[in-house]
């Protein structure tokens, strides 16, 4: 039987999911990994490029930022899409989807597997539609994401991609709904761990004293002014507790007040993985105190690190947060829930118990990435087989 040979085309802000499941799917079928990267997001988790003058698709030996990938997956298997213009409309980039369809014809992929929506210089791609099935990490956008561009981009994806993989099952009613999409369409798989930051090496402490954490962008459906008003009455109980606020964004809400307060530390830029692993590392518990959210890729890095969680109880958070085992949840927009859930978990023992539940779950079995990974190449081989059936009947 002929091995499956798989595209997986993605970002770089995806690199830490993508890569522990591209080395477990490495170890049954070939897979070749396209990274897509523009000025604007040359950085991620694990990648920091220098792109190259010239637009095109790259070999990753070409770039030597990349050799830290060796550990996960072959170099020969990984490439860039390099695209050194920021405006999607630049004639390179058109240019540049057009040299992928033909690449991909060449190797005759069987599966084309996305995990965003294309952009429309990449619509090309579409021409290959039929091999095509997405990871949609966002099945539901977020609340502050609904610009008519990406809107336009869901829907021509909704329109043009015959498969979907959603992380969670809580979403999968809705986004069925949503878009009217046949539910044979629409496959789940889940995340795991972000199983590189427990090799990381970790920054410096930022802070000394005992602290909770929010870490991520700072957008408006982060509900971090709840996570701000929480901590006030904590803070003047124990005055030696810190809340790190630490992320990339333009804030939402005055800030002006919290900034005041030494007890609060706003940390407004990029955040390396160094700096990550030691944020997390050193807190007593990560909150995300979301207003709306599907998976969260936050938990995870958390998870990786054995820290528990805090988060509040929409979008599929409470599949991942087990309350009362790897963290707690609470109400959405309640920030009294929100501090007595912090004051439950700086209790003695209370978070350490619950790491500790983190770190023997988590090791192996259904959480894993082989898990994951052997269920992804079951979705695969559905949708193969179903198109070789359709063939057959036209």
């Amino acid at each position: 039987m002929k091995q499956r040979k798989i595209a997986y085309i993605s970002e770089t802000v995806l690199t830490d999911c993508d890569l522990p499941l591209l080395h477990e799917l490495s170890k049954e079928v070939v897979v070749d990994y396209y990274i897509v990267v523009t000025n604007n997001s040359r950085q991620g988790t694990l990648i920091d490029l220098t792109l190259k003058e010239k637009g095109g698709i790259y070999r990753a030996t070409e770039y030597p930022e990349l050799k830290v990938l060796e550990k996960w997956i072959d170099l020969d298997h990984v490439f860039v899409v390099n695209k050194p213009v920021n405006h999607f409309w630049e004639w390179i980039n058109f240019a540049i989807a057009w040299k992928g369809v033909q690449l991909f014809k060449k190797q005759h992929y069987d599966i084309i597997h996305l995990t965003w929506p294309l952009r429309y210089c990449s619509f090309a791609l579409y021409l290959l539609r039929k091999k095509m099935v997405i990871t949609m990490h966002d099945p539901i956008p977020h609340s502050s994401q609904l610009t008519f561009i990406k809107n336009f981009h869901r829907f021509c994806c909704i329109r043009f991609t015959p498969d979907f993989i959603l992380l969670n099952k809580t979403q999968k009613a809705p986004f069925i709904k949503a878009y009217g999409i046949s539910e044979s369409r629409v496959h789940l798989s889940r995340l795991s761990i972000y199983t590189h930051l427990k090799e990381s090496a970790s920054a410096p402490r930022f802070c000394s004293n005992p602290y909770i954490l929010f870490i991520g962008s700072i957008h408006s459906h982060k509900g971090i002014e709840y996570l701000c008003e929480a901590m006030e009455p904590i803070i003047n109980d124990l005055p030696d507790m810190h809340v790190i606020i630490a992320g990339k964004g333009q804030f939402y809400f005055d800030i002006s007040r919290y900034e005041k307060n030494p007890n609060y530390m706003f940390i407004n830029r990029y955040i390396s993985n160094e700096e990550l692993v030691s944020l997390i590392s050193n807190s007593i518990a990560v909150v995300c105190p979301y207003i709306d959210a599907t998976q969260s890729g936050v938990i995870m890095s958390a998870f990786a690190l054995n820290k528990p969680v805090i988060a509040t109880n929409v979008g599929a958070l409470p599949e991942t947060v087990e309350d009362g085992r790897y963290g707690l949840l609470v109400p959405l927009k309640d920030s009294k829930a929100l501090e007595r859930a912090i004051r439950q978990i700086i209790q003695p023992g209370i978070a350490q118990q619950m790491s500790e539940n983190i770190a023997h779950d988590y090791s192996a079995g259904v959480h894993s990435w082989s898990s994951i990974a052997s269920g992804m190449l079951d979705i695969y081989d559905t949708i193969i087989n179903r198109r070789k059936t359709h063939d057959k009947t036209h």
